[in-house]
């Protein structure tokens, strides 16, 4: 929303399989005359939305015909484009001052990270040259570079931004960071806040005895992820706010005298020793922050959001903070001269609302999109006051004509009496009184219109459309007051390290099978589990360690805490938490945690047919003596899963990252696995001519798989 609140801009993601590309459509919707969308420009790589202080001209990060990012203004109300900074790299981030005076951005620094000689010389060739263990050839941390163009003459001149490291003083010219730097200009220009990850050991021993630093090194997490406030007039730096942990992008006032942000309790202060006696770290103990500039007076907003990462909605001229306290709740703060108070609050009219949804909002008038699992995404409007929104558009018209298979709510316990809350999505046409085969999401669903698995992206979860095959589809949900605190009050004891963890998702998903079949749902013999990203860690687990006979399973892009990692990536974070995983290394007492619960141990209890999805970001495999180092990673299943006779299939995706982002991967994924759980699951097969080697190789695999049953 403009800082007039009288526009609101979005984009709208489409995806163009003809080209394999996706394409954004940027709208305005002017709210004096109803808010009707206008689409304003439609281009490739379109994003990262700001507002200038006239309100009518808006700055974005734009794909040009050069095929290189950089950053453009449009006139809301003509539609004229102007491009702003064309740069010689990509300009991944930017932020900008008030008036489009002066703006700091990102590009990437792909070299840094990467140390010891790439280009060997022809001595080196004929004689061989060292490999080193402390330093190698690759980083588990991506870098960016920062700069700050100030405009001169209606053309701006680009200057490195270098910032120091408030902990060592380190000069550093690149910096890494985790997703995004989130870079925030003030209003005048004058200061710019970086987040960005620390890697220093040199850390102050009020941070080392901090529980979430602890908790950090203790997973491997590469070092600590501080906001600092730069000078631009003179490059200094220094801690924005004494927080180990910020993860979104601070707010500015409009007077740039002060900035909100949500962040893990400054160290030294009652917060933090609040949260810790009642163990609440992380995403549990961030608050949202005021902090003024001139005294770095600090004050708590609200000790809880909806989601910290878009908070808060809006802050005005007057001083007020326009925050989304609950999924229907919008609350407006006001500063006195102790702290800050709630003044007013008033709820939207919307059920089942997802509360991560997009909204803006200045306070009188809000704008979202409405979605929930069985309403697709629309964007509406609505004023305080009123009795119901008012539906502008609906982003995917198509499902009107659709059959969507209804997700009812669930609850079971896991074994020792821990409740657990979910979705089953059921077959259309259900009949009651019959067990159906179960597909198992490991990986927490948020409440988000779920066709595939929504704005995230995830891969091989499919909820519709494998309820539409004729299966159940179970996944887990947070509710409101989730704390991740009590749960790992729940964890069993007798694990060394972290395994405890996995071993706690096993009783779930064990407790969820075990609940359904007795209730005569589901056919127990016939479930099939999706594991992705670190959830794919708890699947293999529950694969090689769980008395349920799983019948088929995805692991996709996850970590294993295997070997093969600790052997490979063999960064200082990679070896700092495999260690703590198991309580030690793979030698000498600890040898006996890694031979028990490593699944690579174990691959003899997989009885599962097992389908692999790897991601290759950007790295084509064209040589099988050289896969790539993530892919490598990946083989001690494949291979052991072989050997023994058992079924298993590797797909690889070279151009995605985590979450796969071409149409084509996307859709490609989705199909394989509705295929995957309709083959070992229900017995049954697309009729498409194109299949056939498909599944003579998978009648082959389920040969193997029931011989060595």
């Amino acid at each position: 929303m403009n800082p007039q609140g009288t526009r609101v801009v979005y984009l709208v993601k489409v995806p163009d399989l003809r080209i394999n590309e996706n394409l954004f459509e940027l709208f305005a919707a002017d709210l004096n005359d109803g808010g009707k969308p206008r689409l304003l420009l439609t281009g490739r790589e379109l994003g990262q939305l700001q507002w200038l202080q006239d309100g009518v001209h808006l700055e974005f990060l734009y794909r040009n015909r050069a095929k290189r990012r950089a950053i453009y203004k449009v006139n809301t109300e003509t539609g004229s484009l102007t491009p702003i900074i064309q740069f010689k790299d990509d300009i991944v981030e930017f932020s900008s001052d008030s008036h489009g005076a002066t703006i700091a951005f990102a590009a990437e620094n792909k070299s840094e990270g990467f140390s010891g000689k790439t280009n060997h010389t022809a001595e080196e060739i004929d004689s061989g040259y060292r490999i080193p263990f402390s330093d190698p050839q690759h980083t588990d941390l991506h870098y960016r570079r920062i700069y700050v163009a100030r405009k001169h003459d209606q053309h701006y001149r680009a200057e490195p931004l270098p910032i120091k490291s408030p902990f060592d003083h380190t000069r550093l010219i690149s910096v890494p960071y985790l997703g995004t730097l989130h870079l925030s200009l003030s209003p005048d220009g004058q200061r710019l806040l970086v987040n960005y990850i620390d890697t220093t050991e040199a850390l102050p021993s009020s941070w080392l005895a901090n529980k979430y630093v602890q908790r950090l090194r203790q997973v491997g997490f590469a070092g600590v992820l501080p906001t600092v406030l730069v000078s631009i007039a003179n490059g200094r730096s220094a801690l924005a706010l004494n927080s180990p942990w910020i993860s979104n992008t601070p707010l500015w006032s409009s007077d740039s005298r002060r900035f909100a942000v949500y962040a893990e309790s400054p160290i030294g202060t009652e917060w933090e020793r609040n949260d810790e006696a009642a163990k609440q770290l992380g995403s549990a103990g961030a608050h949202l922050f005021s902090v003024e500039i001139a005294n770095a007076q600090i004050k708590e907003v609200s000790p809880r959001m909806t989601d910290g990462a878009k908070q808060p909605l809006f802050w005005s001229d007057e001083g007020n903070l326009v925050l989304r306290t609950s999924a229907t709740t919008l609350s407006i703060f006001q500063e006195s001269s102790s702290e800050w108070r709630q003044i007013s609050s008033f709820e939207l009219p919307l059920k089942d609302y997802f509360r991560f949804s997009e909204i803006a909002s200045n306070g009188s008038t809000v704008m979202g999109d409405y979605q929930n699992s069985y309403t697709p995404p629309q964007i509406y409007s609505f004023k305080p006051g009123d009795t119901r929104v008012s539906i502008l558009t609906k982003l995917n018209p198509q499902f009107d004509g659709l059959t969507l298979a209804p997700a009812k709510p669930v609850q079971w316990s896991t074994s020792t009496g821990y409740k657990v809350e979910g979705f089953l999505f059921v077959p259309p046409g259900y009949k009651d009184g019959d067990s159906y085969p179960l597909v198992i999401q490991t990986k927490a669903y948020e409440g988000q219109f779920a066709c595939d698995t929504g704005y995230n992206h995830y891969p091989s979860f499919a909820p519709q459309p494998i309820a539409n095959a004729g299966m159940m589809y179970l996944v887990r949900t947070y509710p409101p007051d989730w704390k991740e605190s009590d749960e790992v009050k729940r964890y069993p004891s007798g694990y060394p390290g972290g395994i405890a963890e996995a071993a706690f998702q096993m009783d779930i998903w064990d407790g969820a099978v075990n609940q359904l079949a007795a209730q005569g749902l589901i056919d127990p013999k016939r479930v099939g589990l999706i594991g992705f990203s670190r959830t794919g860690w708890y699947t293999e687990f529950i694969l090689t360690h769980s008395h349920i006979p799983y019948r088929a399973a995805t692991l996709t892009d996850n970590v294993q805490y295997n070997l093969p990692e600790y052997w490979s990536l063999r960064t200082p974070s990679t070896l700092r938490g495999w260690d703590a995983m198991y309580g030690g290394p793979p030698y000498g007492d600890s040898l006996k945690s890694w031979v028990d619960y490593s699944a690579s141990f174990h691959l003899d209890q997989v009885h599962a047919a097992v389908l692999m999805e790897s991601m290759g970001y950007g790295i084509q495999f064209d040589d099988p003596k050289r896969p790539p180092l993530y892919l490598s990673t990946t083989m001690d299943w494949l291979t052991g899963l072989t050997r023994l006779n058992r079924a298993v299939e590797l797909y690889y995706y070279p151009n995605e990252d985590h979450q796969p982002d071409h149409p084509k991967a996307r859709l490609a994924s989705l199909q394989r696995n509705v295929d995957w759980y309709r083959f070992w699951l229900k017995g049954s097969r697309r009729q498409d001519v194109l299949l056939k080697d498909q599944y003579e190789r998978w009648e082959m695999l389920r040969q193997k798989l029931d011989s060595a049953r």
